[in-house]
């Protein structure tokens, strides 16, 4: 299936044009999750709507459409999700169809005419997505979504034009609703820029994981993320086309985030390494005690090879150093000899 035969599927079905509140039968909405399960069982529909959001969103790590259905207004987007990350327990009032398109998530759902008499949220159910699994929402619902694995999940979501929350509006303010999402904010410090850029890199590495399933076919894509990626991002991609690029203990490594310090502190026995601008901090990594000299030397450096990093074998070296390189702190100048 191609995202054509998909956007052809609403006009088939006549679905309500975006201008009005009209709303689909819901055997409708049922043949629209129906697509999408199919699509998603091979290659090519999910390459192109990679391909869609890689090259319109480059890496924005907020829930944004990528796509608009002409005419009917059905706004498709990817949602990313780290690792632990909830949404929070919010509404949706139109249909939608929700796939889990990488790795899995958990979902709490809420008895919505319980909730609005209680005006606080009352548990429904609970159950596992993975991967492929595919389900719809038909009028009001609760929910709320979350990543309970040690890795990044990605949704894929297609919303109804009228979408948007409408219940405390009809009862007042309900006890452990979250509120809709303010517009992300501009970053207004050095190390708020460092980390929203980090997390548009682990956005990126989602999609590499989610294309290395894919096959050959998804070569060309994980090659624009090569080459858009930092060091940490271009090391995931090449190892997905299976040419490795290993970080040497030779390499020269060069700090990053211009603006930010990096501390070093003692907590509960064991040594942090934190980026910090003024008031706000970063875990970056945490240590043994006994290998704070080696966190100092990274905090004073400004360039330096994994090999020189003291007091640990080269293997530590190096895990220490790749770490840094996926935060973005440090990244590789040149691999030199001397």
């Amino acid at each position: 299936m191609r995202l054509a035969e998909l956007t052809a599927l609403f006009g088939q079905l006549d679905f309500p044009r975006s201008d009005g509140h009209a709303r689909p039968p819901r055997d409708h909405v049922r043949a629209v999750e129906g697509a999408v399960r199919a699509g998603l069982s091979d290659d090519e529909l999910p390459l192109e709507l990679l391909a869609l959001e890689i090259e319109r969103r480059d890496g924005a790590p907020e829930l944004a459409p990528f796509h608009v259905v002409p005419e009917v207004g059905v706004r498709v987007a990817f949602a990313y999700w780290r690792p632990g990350r909830a949404a929070g327990a919010h509404e949706h009032s139109d249909w939608t169809v929700t796939a889990v398109f990488h790795n899995a998530l958990d979902v709490a759902t809420f008895d919505w005419d319980a909730t609005a008499r209680a005006r606080r949220l009352v548990p429904k159910r609970l159950f596992s997505a993975e991967a492929g699994r595919v389900g719809h929402i038909y009028g009001p619902c609760i929910h709320d979504p979350r990543n309970p694995t040690a890795s990044w999940s990605i949704s894929l979501h297609l919303f109804g034009p009228s979408d948007g929350p409408v219940l405390e509006a009809q009862v007042g303010p309900v006890e452990g609703l979250t509120p809709a999402a303010p517009r992300p904010a501009a970053a207004d410090d050095a190390l708020s820029a460092a980390l929203l850029a980090h997390e548009r890199e682990c956005v990126r590495r989602a999609q590499i994981d989610a294309l290395a399933q894919r096959g050959p076919r998804a070569a060309a894509l994980l090659a624009r993320l090569h080459a858009r990626g930092d060091a940490g991002t271009r090391a995931r991609a090449a190892r997905a086309l299976g040419r490795p690029e290993e970080l040497d203990a030779r390499a020269a490594l060069v700090r990053r985030w211009p603006g930010v310090d990096l501390d070093v502190i003692r907590s509960a026995g064991r040594a942090e390494l934190r980026a910090r601008c003024g008031e706000r901090a970063q875990l970056l990594v945490r240590v043994e005690a006994w290998a704070e000299p080696a966190l100092r030397a990274l905090a004073a450096a400004s360039e330096l090879r994994p090999r020189d990093i003291p007091g640990l074998a080269e293997a530590e070296q190096l895990a220490l150093a790749r770490a840094l390189v996926d935060w973005g702190t440090f990244q590789p100048f040149a691999a030199q000899e001397n």
